[in-house]
């Protein structure tokens, strides 16, 4: 059991429960050593490699008295009673235990899965304001943030103005569906810009005082650091050259990207990039978020922060369907991506940005009311 006051494990000497070997356990290794660290409790210990064949053994419950045998005998009590303390073994009865055998029941997804959602959930928040801005004002000072957005500088390809986007919100919200027909009709540029400004572009800037440039956009990101960066893939815009490009949020301009070829050429790997969904290769223009991890780890530092990254993406997608459905524009956005193949398409080399999702859209098929479940007005 554990002691409230201390969060200790009382010893197990002397005691024949069962125990068995932590499902919910990750290893790395960390200055030299190997850590075992059980996620669901956070406890972690330097293990020798030598307890590795004892541990493999352990994963169905045995009599304390048989542990210890696999552990080497009579004289590995207390490092029985150590590893139990660790959490690297389960008293069978425990809560403990029997929070690990529920997780591990009722988790239908991989342990990476476990392991990215429990260990990044023991973040220690903190809301003394002053303190907060007096760290990151001397963060700052020594270490600048990173651009506020992205520009791969010249050529810089001028978009026009967004069009003004009048439809009632209420309206817009209630016919907002996921599409996958699109009527193969090109998009014309002045829709092209609107979408891009209206979803991912700069709508204002500051001067944060001792920091630095801050932007905002349509849709919120965690503190303010706008991660997300999109390109475009152009299949069929009139007055733009089938390609891959990037959009700078802050010049509201495009600049290619990747390398050029054919335009059924092109389609093929964009196919590819979206794990071969076909009704992408009808689409007028298929965009790509990506995520500068290193924009949000200048303010955040704990892992917590990749989840705020992939929630400030899943904001953003909400704001092109309902941009798109304003301006009477087929949307789809998915998250089924061969980021390999997004990379080697859109020329993305760097480690610190990340493909995260892709869209795209076009008009309205003729018949896009067809039911069915691949088909369009579904989701």
């Amino acid at each position: 059991m554990t002691d409230p006051a201390t969060g200790a494990r009382e010893p197990l000497a002397g005691c024949e429960a069962p125990v068995r070997r932590a499902g919910a356990l990750v290893a790395r290794f960390e200055d030299g050593g190997l850590v075992l660290e059980n996620y669901l409790t956070g406890r972690q210990a330097v293990v020798h490699h030598q307890l590795i064949p004892a541990l493999a053994a352990l994963t169905d419950p045995v009599p304390a008295h048989e542990a210890v045998a696999l552990l080497g005998g009579p004289p590995a009590e207390p490092l029985l009673d150590e590893l139990v303390r660790q959490d690297l073994l389960l008293r069978c009865g425990t809560p403990e235990e029997q929070r690990d055998a529920s997780v591990e029941e009722s988790w239908v997804w991989g342990p990476e899965a476990q392991w990215f959602h429990y260990r990044t959930r023991r973040t220690a928040f903190t809301y003394d304001l002053d303190a907060e801005r007096d760290n990151l004002l001397a963060h700052a000072a020594t270490t600048p943030p990173p651009p506020p957005f992205t520009d791969l500088g010249p050529p810089h390809l001028p978009l026009p103005a967004p069009l003004e986007l009048t439809a009632e919100l209420g309206a817009t919200l209630r016919r907002r569906r996921t599409e996958r027909r699109f009527s193969g009709q090109p998009l014309s540029l002045d829709l092209l810009a609107t979408i891009l400004h209206t979803t991912w572009g700069v709508t204002q800037r500051r001067e944060d005082p001792g920091v630095g440039p801050v932007i905002f956009k349509t849709s919120p990101s965690g503190g303010a650091r706008h991660p997300v960066e999109v390109y475009l893939v152009a299949l069929n815009i009139d007055g733009l050259k089938p390609g891959a490009y990037h959009y700078c949020s802050g010049r509201h301009t495009l600049t290619p990207t990747g390398e050029a070829g054919s335009r059924d050429s092109l389609i093929s790997r964009v196919l590819d990039a979206v794990t071969q969904q076909p009704w992408a290769a009808q689409a007028a223009a298929v965009f790509v978020m990506t995520g500068v991890t290193t924009r949000s780890a200048w303010k955040y530092q704990q892992s917590h922060a990749y989840r705020v990254l992939l929630l400030d993406a899943g904001h953003l997608a909400q704001t092109f369907h309902l941009a798109c459905t304003a301006l009477d524009l087929a949307p789809w956005t998915t998250a089924a991506l061969d980021e390999d193949a997004a990379e080697q398409l859109l020329g993305i080399t760097d480690p610190s940005e990340l493909v995260l999702y892709a869209a795209a859209c076009g008009h309205h098929a003729a018949n896009s009311t067809t039911q069915g479940p691949f088909q369009s007005r579904q989701g």
